[in-house]
């Protein structure tokens, strides 16, 4: 293969109980057809399955057979990119030339496919938590975890977020280099567009639900649920597409009280209170609002998330419209 090479996998068609039928085909990365690259973990090598690649049976890793076999359409071929299979494993030169255009490849994919693998109990309720932070259409609505206990909900996210997917360091690269994801659990799926306004939507609205009345409702049982895995790799795909799109991030109120969210007090309205007249950027706007132990919880947390996210849209319009 020359420079600009890369090979694709066409998995076609099939139903579940059929056998995995792929071949590849070698493209210019530069004119290539619409693709999608898979992110994923190997895991144990001695764990295998067999699939056939051109004709040929070949054993490949246990978790991409698992995600070739999910991805796999029932009427339509689809045309993925997967490393242990894509990249000749036993060639270094070219195994070499492949991984330092791996960004590349990443980039160009019309949609990177995260495989977290199989599901299990929590999945399914977990995914549809996902599904509620991604999905813009449902600002509105009631978020699913208020008719379960927290508890129940934390063990749930906690089946997604504590998946082996998210400790891989190269999974950085793959997902932040994306312009669209989509997270696949067995069955179920998660996506989204990683444009600045989306992932400024998802990550407001993660940061406001961890530091609600919900996520802490009392001193006795304070949230425990470590949300950094999947937000480490949300904020670093919304400052990709910050850098793609020349718009400068700064950092907000709600930044605060999700970083400090674990600090003591006696009066839970303080946690609120606290940072109402800090912030780390003098462009990054101040709060108009002002301590009143007349509200309630639930009423200041919503008044707090209403006028961080006005100010946010407020300073991302003033910094589109500046001169470069």
């Amino acid at each position: 293969m020359n420079e600009e090479e890369i090979r694709l996998l066409i998995v076609h068609p099939g139903s579940p109980e059929d056998i995995v039928i792929t071949s590849l085909v070698t493209v210019n990365l530069a004119n290539c057809p619409p693709y999608e690259a898979l992110s994923y973990v190997w895991g144990d090598y001695q764990q295998r399955a067999s699939v056939k690649i051109d004709g040929y049976p070949i054993e490949i890793h246990a978790e991409l057979f698992n995600a070739i076999h999910t991805l796999r359409n029932p009427d339509s071929p689809r045309l993925i990119w997967a490393d242990a299979i894509c990249i000749d494993q036993s060639n270094s030169p070219e195994k070499s030339h492949q991984v330092h255009i791996v960004g590349r490849i990443y980039e160009t994919a019309e949609n990177v496919v995260v495989y977290l693998g199989k599901p299990s109990d929590r999945s399914e309720e977990a995914m549809q938590y996902l599904n509620f932070f991604t999905n813009p259409s449902n600002v509105s609505e009631e978020p699913p975890w208020s008719y379960s206990e927290l508890s129940m909900a934390e063990q749930n996210l906690a089946d997604i977020l504590s998946r082996p997917w998210f400790e891989r360091i190269w999974k950085v690269q793959e997902a932040t280099l994306a312009r669209h994801t989509t997270l696949v659990c067995g069955e179920h799926r998660v996506s989204w567009h990683v444009d600045l306004q989306t992932m400024r939507s998802i990550v407001f609205k993660i940061k406001a639900a961890a530091i609600s009345p919900y996520f802490s409702p009392n001193a006795s049982y304070p949230s425990t649920l470590d949300w950094s895995p999947l937000l480490d790799i949300l904020e670093t795909q919304m400052r990709q597409a910050a850098r793609r799109e020349g718009v400068t991030l700064r950092r907000n109120h709600l930044d605060l009280a999700f970083d400090f969210r674990h600090r003591k007090c006696t009066e839970r309205r303080d946690k609120y209170f606290a940072i109402f007249g800090i912030i780390e950027n003098d462009q990054g706007g101040q709060l108009a609002l002002v301590p009143d132990y007349t509200i309630g919880l639930e009423e200041l947390h919503d008044r707090f998330t209403a006028e961080t996210r006005r100010i946010s849209e407020s300073t991302s319009a003033t910094a589109m419209l500046a001169p470069t």
